[in-house]
């Protein structure tokens, strides 16, 4: 067990077989992270457990667990980008993993069970705005081979909140729940270029009923073989 906060800041470090009560900052290039579950700790902001807001490249994180011990509406999993993250484990979280620029693989996880208040400080006594995996900027973004349940706002939103998003891919996924499953809008930066959403099946628990995609009509998407379980009814993009 390790009881504190971790700033990684050698180039290379693997954290391996932690049991980690509190955040990973990773503050250094090539660090991987591995079989662990990272709990958090009290927070007093909004943060996440494992933290690449910086960008260091060619962060690995496989087969680890992201669950906070403390219940808390600043409890995020992953926020940043240059990563790959495989078979995690995120529950229990806000955003489940929260992207602000390029080149991010998700694979082969599960976000699931997110905490979701009523009256959320964060969003000025408003509703949680939960999401399985935000993307507010970035190139080279994939989601591939995952489950993605249980968020109230979306399992994927994509924002452009910090700029523009391109070359994005959501492929052989299960994803449910959102007020849309998946949203896609564009804001200032116009249409999300390069997006393929194939071969992935989706829940009927989206708030807006059968809404398991919705996006502009601006937005040109690579979209095939999208099914209904356990129906098999072809899914076909809302216009938002």
């Amino acid at each position: 067990m390790h009881e504190g906060d971790i700033n990684v800041t050698k180039a290379g470090t693997v954290l391996s077989g932690l049991d980690v009560r509190g955040l990973v900052k990773i503050s250094a290039p090539n660090v991987t992270i591995e079989n662990s579950i990272i709990r958090g700790r009290a927070m007093n902001g909004p943060g996440a457990l494992i933290d690449n807001l910086g960008g260091y490249s060619n962060l690995v994180v496989t087969d680890t667990e992201l669950s906070p011990s403390t219940a808390s509406p600043d409890a995020n999993g992953i926020y940043g980008y240059n990563f790959t993250a495989t078979r995690l484990n995120i529950n229990n979280v806000i955003d489940g993993i929260h992207i602000t620029g390029s080149n991010v693989s998700v694979r082969d996880s599960w976000i699931h069970d997110h905490m979701h208040y009523r009256t959320d400080p964060n969003q000025g006594g408003s509703p949680s705005h939960d999401d399985g995996i935000q993307v507010q900027a970035g190139n080279n973004v994939s989601v591939t081979g995952s489950r993605l349940t249980d968020s109230h706002s979306a399992a994927v939103q994509i924002t452009q909140d910090r700029g523009a998003v391109s070359n994005f891919t959501f492929s052989d996924n299960f994803a449910d729940g959102g007020a849309c499953t998946v949203n896609i809008a564009e804001k200032s930066y116009g249409p999300i270029r390069g997006a393929t959403i194939t071969d992935n099946s989706f829940g009927r628990d989206s708030r807006l009923a059968n809404c398991a995609v919705i996006a502009p009509t601006t937005t040109k998407i690579d979209f095939a073989h999208n099914y209904f379980v356990p129906d098999d009814t072809l899914v076909a993009i809302k216009k938002g």
